[in-house]
């Protein structure tokens, strides 16, 4: 008599193949994941690279410096649209310096020329102060002058720089502007403006 015994399921021909099927999953699935994580990677990095691209693209829309400071003195000094065109003599930004040259064509009194010089002054600082990318400000206001003879030269009335560490300290929201040339890197205005008294 023949005994009927079986064998344990797992020496069962299905059972073997059923493990090798689920080993050869194991191992592609785990092939995978290792594809998947580099896929995940480089689309970090993919995207890392696009938003360092839009940023810049926003630096570059963004105007720079001196369009800025010319476009905020062109508003401040002069009446009519010629007056302003013609008061910005040169708005430069070079390695993080920014140098505005301005003249004060028709002024009434010298008195209006160092009012309207100072608030001038310190609307352009103030707006330079949100640059990051500015490390140095320069402001310097012309005017006509006539000699003790009579004769009319444009020269330099006031020079006003401020650095980046400068422009950090100040709190333009509670700063007067009387004291710029005391909280300046480098203050200098004409003898004209000197003698006022305010």
């Amino acid at each position: 008599m023949a005994e009927n015994t079986k064998d344990p399921f797992y020496q069962q021909w299905w059972f073997i193949i059923l493990i090798i099927i689920l080993a050869v999953g194991i191992i592609e699935n785990a092939f995978d994941d290792s594809d998947q994580a580099k896929m995940k990677r480089a689309d970090a990095i993919t995207a890392a690279f696009q938003e360092e691209a839009v940023k810049e693209k926003i630096v570059e829309n963004k105007p720079k410096p001196d369009v800025i400071a010319a476009h905020l003195i062109k508003k401040r000094f002069g009446f009519t649209k010629e007056e302003k065109e013609n008061t910005m003599i040169s708005a430069e930004y070079e390695d993080g310096v920014v140098e505005v040259i301005v003249v004060a064509n028709k002024v009434l009194t010298a008195k209006t020329l160092k009012h309207a010089s100072l608030t001038t002054a310190f609307d352009y600082m103030q707006s330079m102060k949100s640059r990051p990318d500015v490390n140095q400000a320069n402001f310097i206001v012309q005017a006509p002058l006539t000699d003790p003879f009579g004769n009319v030269k444009t020269e330099d009335v006031m020079i006003v720089l401020l650095s980046r560490e400068t422009l950090d300290k100040i709190n333009f929201q509670h700063f007067k502007i009387s004291n710029l040339n005391t909280v300046a890197d480098s203050y200098w205005e004409h003898p004209v403006l000197s003698e006022i008294i305010e």
